[in-house]
């Protein structure tokens, strides 16, 4: 009997949760898909490392890759270049914008467990600062005018010679642990042991590294969101993206760091890729070397910038990878000018602004002459560059209809630099800015003493003078107020347009190719490819169904597709 009522009981009990859970749903309840921990992404890295430590990984990408899980900097930059904290609460600047007094995060442990500190703050600067530092000149050129005091473990100050407004983007460097590294010397530091079994602060740690790949699992003691990856692993292909493409092809990896244009067809072919695409900072342009007698005049380069057919470069030979150029401050910057004048593909525009000049083809032989001189140039490119080759192509081909006759020429790019750049030895050139900081300074670029005769460092290859832009330039680097500065900018943009001292074709977009089966990626504009880690921890792979009621469904957050 006791058995019978045992069993009876169960019954009970079986229809009365069969019940409720019919209830359950009955009352518009339902499940739905949640990220969850664990899984493992493969990617495909086109390079090798070198040296992963974020005070040398400037022209190593595979290193910037590594140091960008594994580091991080007193701030950071978000998408538009604004800075934002990271190892550093807050900060406060004096009204003379001279000092500038950082407050750390308490809660912030490296990964071998010891604390972070303003110890690592002054180790770090003053790696940079010492005279056998073999990092990067200007970076240390810099830092060495700063003196960096410890207030105590939590308070960093750091005081300036002089107001340099862009000064914050300096301080998104990476930032190395003093207590493993307060015996080693500036100059010992890239072959010590550190810089390939490195300790950070990051999202991630290096469990293993070989000239073939790398592995890492989630930092436990990170102190921001623990990522839902549970393996982090990347394959080197020292033969290129064509080879990193391939090994996806194959099922090797689920990811390719960056789809280049020339593979963007073959990439889209492929049912499980997932193709994601963001500026990323860089301009490529046309320098027009405005002491020669054909470019001293402004309406002929702004005739030049309405005979180019930029969206038909972008769609024919950059298959889309691209963004027209409106002016020589990238468009997802806090400083760019939406309402900047544009130049949209108007041949007849152009006709018209070169007969207003006395350009005009008085001999019919499809070239504009004025006096005894001919509209035409020599444009360069560098050979080792395919799609730049046919960029310089299809530019003369649009020249040549409205009466300019342009020869182009290939040279290597060390030439290019040396042999005509620098001494400005060229009509024109076509080439590119790359590698921009997220401040959107660019007094090196175009102020009138960065010519390369004046500054060793200047990039004013065109060598344009205007005294007006002169002056807002270095207000601007004087102005610490980010919305005075914008406006200041702003100014600088339409003298920037009006003369046109380079005509800016495309600012260049960035292709991630990743398996459908990775979830939580977003990609926003880049500064450079390793900033597609930058929502890193939001990835996943593994997911679990819950039970959430209609509210909770349009209420909580749900994984990112």
């Amino acid at each position: 009997m006791v058995h019978i009522r045992w069993q009876a009981l169960i019954a009970v009990l079986g229809i009365i949760f069969l019940g409720t859970l019919l209830a359950y749903f009955a009352f518009g309840l339902s499940t739905v898909a949640q990220a969850d921990y664990g899984g493992t992404y493969i990617e495909a890295i086109a390079g090798t490392p070198n040296i992963v430590n974020p005070l040398f990984n400037q022209s190593n990408s595979v290193d910037r890759d590594l140091s960008a899980l594994i580091f991080n900097g007193l701030t950071r930059a978000d998408e538009r270049g604004v800075i934002k904290p990271d190892l550093a609460r807050s900060w406060e600047i004096s009204p003379d914008g001279l000092v500038y007094t950082f407050t750390l995060r308490s809660d912030v442990t490296w990964s071998d467990g010891a604390p972070f500190s303003s110890a690592d703050v002054l180790y770090t600067i003053q790696t940079i600062q010492s005279s056998d530092y073999p990092g990067l000149s200007d970076i240390a050129a810099l830092w060495r005018t700063v003196a960096v005091t410890a207030i105590n473990p939590l308070t960093v100050r750091m005081q300036l010679s002089q107001p340099y407004a862009p000064f914050l983007d300096y301080t998104t460097i990476g930032l190395l642990p003093s207590h493993l590294l307060q015996d080693v010397g500036a100059a010992d530091l890239p072959t010590a042991q550190f810089s390939h079994q490195p300790i950070g602060t990051g999202p991630f740690v290096l469990e293993e590294l070989t000239s073939e790949g790398a592995t890492l699992t989630p930092n436990p003691r990170y102190f921001g969101q623990r990522p839902y990856l549970g393996t982090l692993q990347f394959k080197f292909y020292q033969d290129g993206i064509e080879a990193a493409l391939a090994a996806y092809e194959r099922g090797d990896v689920e990811g390719v760091s960056q789809i280049t244009p020339e593979l963007l067809t073959q990439a889209r072919g492929l049912e499980k890729m997932d193709l994601q695409s963001a500026q990323i900072a860089g301009m490529t342009l046309v320098f027009f070397n405005n002491s020669k007698p054909q470019f001293q005049d402004k309406q002929v380069r702004q005739a030049l910038l309405y005979g180019m057919d930029r969206q038909k470069i972008i769609d024919t030979i950059l298959q889309g990878q691209g963004l027209i150029g409106a002016g020589p401050i990238l468009p997802n910057s806090w400083a760019y000018d939406e309402a900047l004048k544009k130049y949209p593909y108007d041949p007849q525009r152009a006709n018209q602004i070169l007969d207003q000049a006395g350009w005009q083809d008085k001999n019919n032989d499809g070239v504009r002459e004025r006096g005894e001189q001919q509209l035409a140039f020599t444009l360069l490119t560098n050979t080792d560059d395919p799609t730049r080759a046919r960029i310089a192509q299809q530019l003369a081909d649009d020249w040549s209809k409205i009466g300019v006759k342009v020869d182009v020429e290939l040279v290597p790019a060390p030439s290019l630099v040396q042999e005509h750049l620098r001494p400005r030895q060229f009509d024109a050139v076509l080439s590119a800015i790359a590698d921009l900081p997220a401040d959107p300074d660019p007094y090196n670029f175009w102020h009138s003493t960065q010519t390369p005769d004046k500054a060793d460092a200047g990039q004013n290859y065109s060598g344009w003078e205007n005294a007006d832009a002169d002056d807002l330039l270095q207000q601007a680097r004087r102005t610490i107020d980010l919305a005075a500065r914008a406006d200041l900018y702003r100014q600088f943009q339409m003298l920037f347009m009006e003369d046109v001292p380079a005509a800016v074709l495309y600012y260049p977009v960035y292709t991630y190719g990743i398996d459908e089966r990775l979830h939580g990626v977003q990609l926003a504009p880049l500064l450079d490819p390793s900033d597609r880690f930058r929502n890193i921890s939001q990835w996943y792979i593994n997911t679990r169904r819950v039970i959430l009621s209609e509210s909770q469904v349009r209420a909580a957050p749900t994984p990112l597709p």
